[in-house]
């Protein structure tokens, strides 16, 4: 049999049983001894300036346990998100890779931007200091159409022209010739929905520290 058969054929699934009997196993379905939870402060604004938190609430909140905002990280030394797939442009420079720290540090750059991270006894209370964060914010321009990026304030310093970088496929010079000796030439602009796979749970971890010999 052709594997070409499979085309437009229905495929068993082998993983819903265990799903539809209630058996699937999520995070929230682990619950570990002494077990702490997390809850982040996202910005409203889809770009911004963060002039201050106040913290002093959401500190005295019943069951927390900890605060944590982009200064804390910064102090810790602790590393950001790397890009998972470098490019590089056309002229062979690297892509522009501004830092991603794993909270803002002195800005947000998108709606849901981490500010702040509260951690507390329980997911209620967790969920209720963090609505007592207090972060004051200078709003800055925003913008959502590609094609005006150029000319909108810059998200980041590395990247003045909110450009990451310029790529291309094919024989520049052959297709220039193409349109150059053609009888008549239709411009169009299209316009591409953003495609992500988006699983049912999110990214999400459940850590455990061993005390002897100091490992998550």
């Amino acid at each position: 049999m052709s594997d070409m058969s499979m085309i437009g054929q229905s495929i068993k699934r082998k993983e819903d049983y265990r799903f539809l009997t209630g058996a699937g196993q999520y995070t929230d379905d682990i619950t570990l001894p002494n077990q702490t939870y997390a809850i982040f402060v996202r910005s409203p604004h889809a770009h911004a300036v963060i002039k201050g938190i106040n913290l002093a609430a959401a500190k005295a909140a019943p069951g927390v346990v900890a605060i944590f905002t982009g200064d804390d990280i910064a102090a810790a030394k602790v590393g950001g998100l790397p890009c998972g797939w470098l490019i590089t442009d056309v002229n062979g420079k690297p892509m522009n890779e501004p830092p991603h720290p794993l909270l803002a540090i002195g800005k947000v750059r998108h709606v849901g931007d981490q500010v702040a991270v509260v951690i507390a006894d329980t997911l209620t209370q967790a969920k209720a200091a963090a609505a007592l964060v207090e972060v004051d914010y200078e709003p800055l321009q925003g913008n959502a159409d590609a094609a005006k990026a150029k000319t909108s304030a810059p998200l980041h310093d590395a990247a003045p022209e909110n450009l990451c970088y310029v790529w291309a496929l094919g024989d520049k010079a052959a297709v220039d010739t193409a349109f150059a000796g053609a009888h008549k030439v239709t411009s169009l602009e299209f316009r591409n929905n953003r495609l992500a796979p988006n699983a049912m749970e999110p990214r999400a971890c459940n850590a455990h520290y061993t005390r002897h010999d100091e490992s998550y």
